[in-house]
């Protein structure tokens, strides 16, 4: 068990879907790369494409790869990615790393609701890190990805840049 503290980021926003298509959405996860901000692709690793072990490695740019590998799967609910390198962690000066994308509804609403949750390395230096600018990155990454992801599944588009600094400006960000 881990001592160091474990860092979590939130964000939700109401989806226009019923429960059943923002979960058959949710359940793709073949699609991220058409709504997750910097992705340039996707491949699927394994040949499990739902629930416990289903992994895929993501693509920013040409050289940065990404594995994601679900860890935990509520059917109608959401899952979790644990953020990995192969058999290494997620980017220094992360040592873990998860992505927990999941649905709820509320007065009526089918809410997103995204988190990331994160332990840092380099003792002092990663709590300063984390207070200087990586709780801001994270929660900036996080925010962008939900509202680019409310975007895709009610147009079906992929989702540009221009976009989403539309939605995020109407959102008040």
């Amino acid at each position: 068990m881990s001592t160091t503290p474990l860092y979590t980021v939130e964000y939700s926003v109401p989806v226009e879907l019923s429960a059943a298509e923002a979960w058959a959405k949710l359940s793709d996860l073949s699609k991220a790369h058409l709504y997750v901000p910097g992705l340039t692709g996707l491949d699927m690793t394994t040949e499990l494409r739902t629930g416990v072990g289903t992994s895929r490695r993501v693509f920013q740019g040409t050289r940065l790869t990404l594995d994601e590998t679900v860890v935990s799967w509520e059917e109608g609910e959401g899952f979790s990615l644990r953020l990995h390198r192969g058999e290494k962690g997620p980017l220094p000066p992360m040592t873990e790393a998860w992505f927990d994308y999941g649905l709820t509804q509320q007065d009526g609403q089918v809410l997103l609701v995204n988190r990331m949750r994160y332990r840092l390395g380099l003792g002092w230096l990663g709590k300063a890190l984390q207070s200087l600018f990586i709780e801001r990155v994270a929660a900036n990454a996080v925010r962008d990805t939900t509202l680019a992801q409310k975007l895709y599944y009610e147009t079906g588009a992929a989702v540009s840049p221009e976009q989403l600094a539309t939605l995020r400006s109407e959102q008040g960000h």
